[in-house]
């Protein structure tokens, strides 16, 4: 066997290997950093110096050595050990637990092509998903048991084609091991043994990558009989060579499936306590991730032990802590030993990101570069290679796409994943929060830094190593950076302050001369920092957020090396001056976006011959492009949506030639498509959302068609919200891999050609807000596998059948759906059987019962097997009846991370809300008509140390038997317990409705409060403000309320005790209280009051006297309210008073009208508008003139 290169083995001990390409050879800069040193370091002497350095080649020698990393040592001798991971084909039916639908589509793909003599189809996903146990099933399926020969073979590590092809005769031909043939002989034994005869080939574990070795094994399986072969792998890239068909990602399990498996291992069902345990048993379950070998090894575990190590156990990070040294990590851990040396130092860098953390491609592949773990070769450039290396890790399952939508490519770890990482990375990385170090024993000679969680005032030189090449921040929100705050290391590379309070930028970053990476979000400075412009070997700069920069200067022209500029949300920058683009001559990505007050590029942007990526949406003020954009050759993305004032393409456009994506959705404005987007033939993404609607001015619909029709690459068409759009021509048909057309709320379109039926890639047509017609025209079609009524589906039983519809819902993927009707659902295993949990695609769900209707299943029972997809965002539920929630539901958290949004409605049963104040990513929230609901209080919070962390929209609608809210919750902590608002982030507060409700202790923390015939929440307060909110962490009276708007009800004004608990209030808003006698008295105690509205309050016959004491006033507006003829006389004294705008009140009006220049003089802006024409309202303003000057 040839000898193995001694950097895979050097493996028995990852951390060693870490170390030694980091300090031994792979980096060139870092040798040339470390020589710098020296001549820098003039204080220390060079004996100090080089013993130090001997000291750490001691440390790796010694660890070289004791783990015998010799050149000509290999892991194992398979001639004289046998592998302790060989596999067999036996399996126990009962230990396999969740991949039934699996083994169907696998046996499916096995039989689909019988006209080939040899089927190869691969199963591949990383280790320990249940990929053998998944081909023992289909190997021993009923499909197969009459095969004249079945043949399992372990691969194994070492690819060994001459064993693989003996092991095949040696059990095909029943002689055992006694003949070993050559090579030479091989096929030719083979074809004699396997011709006219049904064969079935389990090649399980296969590692090997190089091209011509998996093409002999391909050859040598390719006989004139009936073969099929089953070929288990981890890299996805193997699966991709050695198929014949697609290859079949095994994905991971759901969690109730791992909890089945749990279940079974812990002997669950034979506990006593099982009703206590069941739900702790779901959150160690999400832990497994999907992961079988994860699951059974928990489940051993669990078996002995009792609810409160479950609990304990639930609570850990249970791949580090509970069994570390088990056959899970081992498991991922060989795939780590099997990559390439820089692959290796790639992927052991993820660690610096905390679990769970979305990782942008981009983002992750500069920083590798920044590193230098990544250099061009001659074929490919360093980003390319980062690709390569994403790719590959994806394939082997180390990365993973992450469930969270954005314009760029995102991933993910699994825990455990995460965890070989760390463990690879070992003394290389130091990590710090607020109560914990990591364990890190030569701290100072750490490269890598986390600062998770921390927010402590001491200076960060004081705890973080000088030897630090990269340092990550994550949740640091509390952490304000000081000027000098780097002034402790030189040779960072890589800064990422993405969740930091920076403030002002510190100076010190400019003595960073070895930065190439750098983020730093939301800055206060107002002109680009200097000390920015002193890091001469930056390549990726991301100040996005920073609305106080107002330009773009010349400065930044320096940067000559600078590959990605990110300045999206900068919305103060009017001017990019020309000198600031001169020097950027390798500028790949520039992002622009919500760059809202820019009205022109500089031309010299075309100059940029290496852009690939530009980002100008929402520049709501651009008002054309450079003329000569189209030298932008090397440009593949351009988003130009949101740009409403645009009126003309420059004609150059037509040579942007490799653009594969293009936004124009909203640009109403622009004339010439037709003429630009022909030659545009490479372009994929197409967006022309909101162009031909009924404000265009100039050209219609027509003639655009054909433009569009002759882009063959096309995938995806959004020509959504186009309502002058009335008809589809048949030449759209020409788009033969067009795979979405959406033409959602085009409500002219009545019916569409049937060229587009024809067009066999597509998979999703949207139509939802067009015309009857058009729906109708559709149902009577030929559009039988498209799903063009989703995203409504509407259950009904089926005559004479033993289940509904919603089987139809098995093979879709939709991105939104709601489901109707879920009455009708006749039996759970319909609703199990669409595996709703599996669509990952789906980002918005609803479920929709019809209240008051027969049921024939519970709906809770209905809801337990329709668990979402993990990435799902908006969730709502209407009409579900009854009195309880599923696990599933009531662990949402666990279950649902990724939800922005929830709306419960009409659920009329339900007397206590689920813990929804621990999902992580909540930001709205809307619950309405749940008539049994009396009480919202810390048990809607969770357990957790906070909740509702983003939460920024809370509705309530029509909670009529709703009788208190606790406002505050109890937050614990490591050492203490503290009262802490609900919803500490709350922007957005209405109360709609509901009559009996009372606040307590005290109010909310809000933006914007909409009070709504909702009597008690404004008269249900004490006299005097409530002292109870001085303990609140965040206390009510420092609180940032803005905005407070009262509708409706019948409040008496001496009961309006809410605002003497809102003195921060700035703008108030009464409407529709025609009760209302005379203004409320507890407003002139509100000291910081600047908009005061009044609409439709009819009964007010006066404003009072008082209101003149409130100088705060700068906006009074009236609206209606026609018992109010007059001002106070002395409103003369509201010296900040600038508008008065008064609406549909002629008495008032005219008395403003006569008062202009008296009174009212000193007011900027009178507004009057009573809906007279101007010459009755001179008439009636003459009535009101005083007659002398004391009037």
């Amino acid at each position: 066997m040839p000898r193995r290169r001694s950097a895979i083995k050097a493996e028995s001990r990852p951390s060693v290997h870490f170390s030694s390409i980091h300090v031994v050879g792979l980096e060139r800069e870092r040798m040339k950093t470390m020589l710098s040193c020296f001549a820098i370091a003039s204080k220390i002497t060079m004996a100090n110096k080089m013993k130090k350095m001997r000291d750490q080649l001691r440390k790796i020698k010694e660890g070289h050595e004791a783990f015998r990393l010799t050149p000509d040592s290999t892991p194992y001798n398979e001639h004289h050990h046998p592998d302790p991971r060989e596999t067999t084909s036996k399996v126990i039916q009962s230990s396999i637990i969740g991949r039934d639908k699996e083994r169907k589509q696998v046996v499916s793909l096995l039989s689909a092509s019988d006209e080939e003599d040899t089927v190869i189809v691969p199963i591949y996903g990383f280790g320990g998903i249940g990929k053998t146990a998944l081909a023992q099933l289909v190997f021993n399926d009923i499909q197969f048991k009459g095969y004249d020969h079945r043949v399992w073979v372990y691969v194994s590590q070492v690819f060994d084609l001459k064993k693989v092809g003996n092991t095949i005769i040696s059990q095909v031909s029943n002689e055992g091991n006694k003949n070993e043939y050559t090579r030479e002989n091989i096929n030719g034994r083979l074809c004699g043994l396997l011709e006219d005869k049904n064969t079935l080939i389990v090649l399980d574990d296969l590692w090997e990558t190089n091209d011509f070795h998996l093409n002999e094994l391909k050859l040598m399986l390719n006989s004139k009989g009936k073969i099929k072969v089953l070929v288990t792998t981890r890299n996805e890239d193997v699966a991709m060579k050695i198929c014949t068909n697609k290859p079949y990602r095994l994905n991971p399990l759901d969690s109730a499936m791992c909890w089945n498996i749990i279940k079974q291992r812990s002997n669950f069902e034979a506990r006593g306590d099982k009703d206590q345990i069941e739900q702790v048993g779901w959150i160690i379950a999400k832990k497994c991730g999907g992961v079988a070998l994860a699951a059974h090894a928990l489940g051993f575990l669990l078996s002995g032990m009792d609810l409160v190590e479950w609990r304990a156990l639930s609570n850990s990070d249970i791949w580090t802590e509970a069994f570390s040294d088990n056959s899970v990590l081992p498991s991922l851990k060989l795939t780590y030993k099997n990559m390439s040396p820089y692959l290796r130092l790639c992927f052991a860098y993820c660690a610096i990101f905390p679990k769970g953390h979305n990782i942008a491609k981009a983002n992750l592949v500069h920083q590798w570069i920044a590193l230098g773990f990544i250099e061009p070769s001659k074929t490919f450039s360093a980003v390319q290679l980062g690709e390569k290396y994403i790719r590959q890790l994806v394939g082997m399952s180390f990365l993973q796409r992450s469930m969270l939508r954005t314009e760029q490519e995102v991933f993910t770890m699994h825990d455990m994943v995460h965890d070989v990482a760390r463990s690879v990375m070992d003394e290389e990385l130091v990590f710090f929060n607020d109560t914990k170090v990591s364990s890190t024993t030569e701290q100072k000679y750490c490269h890598y830094a986390l600062l998770e969680n921390y927010s402590k005032s001491s200076n960060l030189s004081t705890i973080l190593p000088a030897t630090l090449r990269a340092l990550q921040t994550s949740n640091c929100s509390k952490l304000v950076l000081q000027g000098d705050e780097f002034s402790f290391t030189r040779f960072l590379r890589v800064l990422d302050l993405t969740e930091c309070s920076i403030g002002i930028l510190p100076s010190s970053i400019g003595k960073l001369k070895q930065l190439r990476f750098l983020i730093a979000p939301n800055i206060g400075d107002t002109v680009f920092p200097k000390s920015i412009t002193l890091l001469p070997k930056l390549k990726y700069l991301d100040l996005h957020g920073s609305f106080r920069l107002s330009a773009l200067q010349g400065s930044i022209s320096k940067h000559v090396c600078l590959m990605h500029l990110d300045l999206s949300g900068c919305s103060n920058i009017r001017v990019i001056q020309p000198e600031a683009l001169c020097g950027l001559t390798k500028l790949q990505f520039l992002n622009l976006s919500w760059c809202s007050l820019l009205q022109i590029l500089p031309e010299n942007i075309a100059s940029i011959g290496e852009l690939q990526y530009l980002n100008l949406s929402n520049c709501s003020l651009l008002s054309q492009l450079p003329s000569h954009i189209g030298s932008l050759t090397e440009l593949q993305y351009l988003n130009l949506s949101g740009c409403p004032r645009l009126v003309k393409l420059p004609m150059s456009f037509r040579n942007l030639t490799n653009l594969v994506h293009l936004d124009l959705s909203g640009c109403s404005g622009v004339q010439n498509f037709k003429q630009v987007l022909g030659g545009l033939t490479k372009l994929q993404y197409l967006n022309l959302s909101k162009i031909f609607g009924r404000t265009r001015v100039g050209d219609n619909w027509d003639g655009y068609p054909e433009t569009i029709s002759t882009l063959n690459n096309l995938e995806y068409l959004d020509l959504s919200r186009n309502s002058r759009i009335d008809y589809l021509p048949r030449s759209l048909g020409n788009l033969k891999k067009l795979q979405t057309l959406d033409l959602s709320h085009c409500r002219s379109l009545e019916s569409l050609p049937h060229s587009i039926e024809l067009i066999d890639s597509l998979e999703f047509l949207i139509v939802v807000g067009c015309s009857d017609q058009l729906k109708e025209y559709l149902r009577k079609s030929q559009f039988k596998n498209i799903p063009i009524s989703l995203p409504h589906f509407i259950v009904h039983s089926i005559t004479g059948d033993s289940r509904s519809n919603l089987h139809m819902l098995e093979d879709i993927n939709p991105v939104r759906l709601e489901i109707g009707c879920l009455e009708n659902v006749k039996s759970i295993e319909e609703a199990r059987g669409i595996e709703l949990s599996e669509k990952q695609k789906l980002s918005t769900l609803t479920f929709h019962w019809t209240s008051g209707t027969d049921r024939l299943l519970e709906d809770k029972d209905v809801l337990a097997e329709l668990m979402p997809p993990r990435g799902l965002w908006n969730l709502s539920i209407q009409g579900y009846d009854s009195t309880t929630f599923p696990i599933w539901f009531v662990g949402i958290s666990h279950h649902l991370p990724s939800l922005v949004k929830i709306e419960l409605n009409d659920l009329h049963r339900c007397r206590h809300l689920p813990p929804l104040g621990q999902l992580p990513n909540l930001n709205e929230l809307h619950l309405q008509q749940m008539d049994s609901l009396t009480k919202i209080d810390g048990g809607f919070c969770g357990g957790g140390k906070g909740a509702f962390r983003k939460l920024t929209v809370f509705t309530l609608r029509d909670m009529k038997q709703l009788e208190e809210w606790s406002t505050t919750h109890r937050k614990v902590g490591e050492d203490s317990i503290e009262i802490g608002f609900m919803f500490p982030m709350l922007v957005t507060l209405s109360i709609k409705l509901c009559p009996m409700l009372r606040l307590k202790p005290c109010p909310p923390m809000f933006r914007n409060w909409l009070i709504s015939e909702s009597d008690k929440v404004i008269s249900s307060w004490g006299e005097i403000r409530h002292q109870p909110a001085a303990s609140v962490s965040h206390s009510s009276s420092s609180s940032p309320h803005t905005k407070l708007e009262i509708e409706g009800g019948g409040v008496a004004a001496d009961e309006w005790r809410l605002l003497h608990h809102l003195p921060t209030l700035q703008e108030l808003e009464i409407s529709w209280c025609k009760n209302l006698l005379h203004l409320p008295d507890a407003i002139r105690h509100l000291p910081s009051l600047c908009l005061l509205t009044l609409t439709c309050c009819e009964a007010i016959p006066a404003l009072p006297e008082w209101l003149c004491e409130m100088t705060s006033l700068q906006s009074i507006r009236i609206w209606g309210c026609e018992g109010i003829k007059s001002l106070p006389q002395c409103i003369q004294k509201l010296t900040n008073l600038h508008t008065l705008k008064i609406d549909q009140n002629r008495y008032l009006g005219r008395w403003c009208l006569s008062r202009e220049k008296g009174e009212l003089a000193h007011i900027r802006n009178v507004d009057v508008d009573t809906g007279l024409t101007e010459a009755l309202m001179k008439i009636f303003a003459e009535d009101f003139m005083p007659t002398d000057s004391s009037e």
